[in-house]
């Protein structure tokens, strides 16, 4: 997971890590980062779509490997 994390856009990265570990609330990350909640849902969605793409590819190995 952190493998993915860190592969990330900065932006996305900077967002997730914020709402996720250190629990900030999307509207407390828009004022501390100067954009809209909207742009945070937005990044959060990417790095969501990417984090579940990474874990798709690796399912598809293990089976491979183990199926």
């Amino acid at each position: 997971m952190k493998q993915v994390i860190d592969s990330l856009p900065p932006k996305c990265r900077e967002i997730i890590i914020m709402n996720k570990l250190q629990g900030v609330k999307y509207k407390d990350i828009a004022e501390h980062r100067g954009i809209s909640v909207k742009t945070v849902e937005s990044q959060m969605r990417i790095a969501f779509n990417k984090i579940r793409e990474a874990f798709k590819e690796d399912y598809a190995l293990m089976f491979l490997m183990f199926g």
